[in-house]
């Protein structure tokens, strides 16, 4: 590939040639094709330096939204000569893969902007911002190693593949230039940004431990016994149950029933609305507001269920650990085609008596009716609406929609049965006041009794 200087160079032999024509003079026929020359070497060196190479790509398997993730890269020479002043391309793992190769320029800077700062200009880091990471390389010899480490920032949340890197070379002269893709194998999980919760309203409704919500009684340490069992190591001597031990003639201990509290359901709706952008955008507000519910909830005894729309279907997800949401939430695409009712009536018996229900959706029309008609007796609702608007890039979403607003105003006017609160997120809100404060709460609100 050729630069605009390039062009320059082939203009000014052809008009060399012309005024050697005209003039017969010889030596500029010898010009022109020193030039001509120069060209030609330039643009095979810049082939032949991004030949013959290898790279391989090495870091975390998971870091955390916003996080720093190091990476280190590995240039081996495999070819039959040394390459000199050569650049290593990494992309960044958000970039959609268009097919286009790179082209480096020199940062630049406005008049007004030198005025006002006269320094050097420079381009973002990756580690501040993202984006593509260059670096050069000044010379590698045939069969040796360069290694190259540096940190990445700005990553969002999902699970990226075999980003691609290049090989960037403008040979010598810099009358050309070359760039050899290569897709190094790598795998990379961000997980989701989350705050840890001083409280949540709608958890904290109920703050009494439940025994009969699970069908088998679960063992632990509670006050409720639950059985007797054999001496294990470790078990606290207080335990054992003194005349079963004297019957059998071994150490004999006592079981307690583990409290556990009301079961937590989170429902995140990721449906694609007008897809792009947008969606991508209420999803990851959408899996940070969630993570932070699970961690809260998990941390208070509650067992949680993540709910969201996946290959067509309602995938859920029984939370064993927190570690385990994060991860789920992480691959969570916008691919939801059903409203809010629908999604909750394909929960079914995820849905239990007496449990809460967390619904993480954009601000869009809502059947408010039929989300009641799915919820069970003593089921207690809390809905966090994100408002699409903030999550716009031009500040205005395509779609008809309510404003959060409006739709807290339909909601006050007739709230479902259960509905204990509503909270309103914009995208740069404060997700721990979101989540604490919610914009109105249903404190005397009629819990269902069917």
């Amino acid at each position: 590939m050729l630069f605009s200087r390039s062009l320059l160079v082939v203009a000014l032999s052809m008009a060399m040639v012309l005024i050697g024509v005209n003039s017969q003079s010889g030596w500029m026929y010898w010009l022109a094709g020193l030039l001509l020359a120069a060209l030609l070497v330039s643009w095979v060196l810049s082939a032949l330096q991004v030949r013959g190479l290898v790279l391989s790509r090495r870091h975390a398997p998971e870091v955390g939204e916003h996080d720093l993730l190091r990476i280190t890269l590995e240039v081996r020479n495999r070819g039959r000569f040394s390459r000199h002043l050569l650049e290593v391309i990494d992309e960044d793992p958000g970039t959609r893969d268009g097919g286009r190769k790179p082209r480096l320029r020199a940062p630049r800077k406005t008049l007004s902007e030198y005025l006002r700062d006269p320094s050097p200009p420079s381009g973002g880091a990756p580690s501040e911002s993202g984006g593509r990471a260059a670096f050069l390389v000044p010379s590698i010899g045939r069969g040796d190693m360069v290694t190259i480490t540096y940190q990445r920032g700005g990553l969002r949340r999902g699970v990226y593949r075999d980003w691609p890197a290049y090989f960037y070379s403008e040979g010598i002269i810099g009358l050309a230039r070359h760039a050899g893709r290569v897709r190094a194998s790598s795998t990379l999980t961000v997980l989701p940004r989350y705050v840890e919760l001083g409280s949540l309203p709608l958890v904290d409704s109920f703050l009494h431990p439940q025994r009969t919500l699970q069908e088998v009684s679960s063992k632990g340490s509670g006050c409720e016994f639950f059985g007797v069992r054999e001496y294990r190591a470790g078990d606290p001597l207080r335990h054992v149950h003194w005349r079963t031990t004297a019957r059998r003639g071994e150490l004999v201990v006592r079981e307690f029933e583990r409290e556990t509290g009301a079961p937590l359901v989170v429902l995140v709706d990721n449906r694609a609305l007008d897809g792009g952008d947008l969606a991508a955008e209420l999803l990851d507000s959408g899996a940070r507001l969630a993570a932070s519910i699970a961690l809260y909830a998990l941390h208070a005894g509650h067992p949680v269920i993540m709910a969201a729309s996946r290959a067509g279907t309602l995938e859920t997800l029984r939370a064993s650990a927190f570690h385990a949401v994060l991860r789920w939430l992480a691959t969570l695409a916008p691919e939801g085609r059903l409203g809010l009712a629908p999604q909750a009536r394909l929960l079914g018996r995820e849905l239990t008596p007496g449990c809460f229900f967390c619904c993480v959706t954009p601000a869009v029309e809502m059947d408010s009716q039929g989300l009641e008609a799915v919820l069970p007796p003593m089921c207690r609702m809390s809905l966090v609406l994100l408002d699409p608007d903030s999550h716009s890039r031009n500040g205005s979403a395509r779609h008809a929609a309510p404003t959060p607003q409006r739709a807290l105003e339909i909601l006050t006017r007739r709230p479902p049965l259960g509905l204990h609160s509503v909270a309103i997120y914009r995208k740069g809100d404060d997700i721990r006041r979101c989540l604490e404060e919610p914009s109105i709460t249903f404190a005397g609100s009629t819990l269902p009794a069917r």
